[in-house]
């Protein structure tokens, strides 16, 4: 299973599709299974799932699973979500989150034929991903109250992680912000031994007076449409509630419109959503974002397709 319904808030673009080695994120950890034998694959979508489902449209045994409360709701609520697809598909299975691209088809094996219920990669003393599962755990796990770690749902079943040593750093690799995915780009030119790439990154600021629209706030809309709440849009981009508002303020004086109208109390506990002007606003940066992405994308590749780093030992 390969959860890959996360916000990617801290790295400012979506992790599963994002370039690695000549291929995505995902391409990568399909092939690595592939490699070790591990199939079917179900994928656990969220944000930007249309994408995921256009980019993985006929793939051989890949399921796919939606989390629609993927913006109010932790990892393990996802992997809840794709494991009635596994019962009676499996003996075993693997956890192998999306943004931990990397690990090694002999890592999968391994994990694999460790006959604890629960066992997880060690490298250097330190634990990493996919985890390894007995399928006996999955009745037990979607039993489990939602809001958990994985972790701590199998503690709560009396089931502790047995670790496997192994001689793979990729299993530590969590590409979390823009500074993670330039070290998994330069350990995996190391570990094929090919010079590291350089690659962009642009950043989108939009002017009034003063700085008024950028990729942040863009983002943070997004979140709200996506959740109908600040609340969670906050928790998703990691800001206080406070910085939001007053981010949200300075902008809609300069625009000389609401951004945001919020819905106070009652049964659904109130939330807040888009006005039709932010909708309107928000619709056309993320549009321009996305044709500012590919042509920067193009002009890139044209400047400096054949343009690399020195190979580092």
């Amino acid at each position: 299973m390969i959860p890959a319904a996360g916000l990617s808030s801290r790295m400012g673009r979506f992790k599963p599709l994002l370039p690695l080695g000549g291929s995505t994120f995902l391409d990568q950890l399909l092939h690595t299974m592939r490699a070790a034998g591990v199939g079917p694959v179900v994928i656990v979508t969220g944000w930007h799932a249309e994408e995921i489902e256009a980019h993985l449209a006929g793939q051989p045994e890949v399921f796919l699973v939606h989390n629609p409360e993927y913006a109010r709701t932790q990892m393990f609520d996802s992997i809840r979500q794709g494991l009635p697809l596994l019962q009676g598909r499996c003996s075993r299975f693997l956890v192998a989150p999306a943004d931990v691209p990397l690990p090694l088809p002999d890592t999968l094996r391994r994990l694999l034929e460790h006959p604890a219920l629960f066992a997880r990669p060690v490298y250097g003393g330190r634990r990493g991903h996919p985890a390894a599962l007995d399928a006996h755990l999955i009745e037990p796990l979607l039993a489990a109250p939602p809001g958990l770690s994985l972790k701590t749902a199998l503690a709560r079943a009396g089931v502790l992680p047995a670790d496997l040593p192994v001689e793979d750093e990729a299993v530590l690799l969590d590409a979390d912000t823009p500074e993670d995915y330039g070290l998994l780009l330069s350990y995996l030119a190391r570990r094929e031994h090919t010079a590291r790439p350089l690659w962009p990154q642009l950043r989108l600021q939009l002017w009034g007076e003063q700085p008024l629209f950028d990729e942040e706030m863009v983002r943070f809309l997004e979140l709200v449409e996506a959740c109908g709440s600040m609340q969670h849009a906050c928790k998703g981009m990691h800001i206080s509630y406070t910085t939001a508002w007053r981010r949200i303020a300075a902008a809609e004086r300069t625009l000389g419109f609401a951004l945001l109208e919020r819905e106070s109390g009652g049964a659904q506990g109130g939330g807040s959503r888009l006005t039709e002007e932010g909708r309107t606003l928000l619709h056309r940066c993320s549009a321009m974002q996305r044709e500012l992405q590919a042509c920067c994308d193009r002009i890139f590749e044209k400047h400096f397709s054949d343009y690399t780093l020195p190979v580092q030992d």
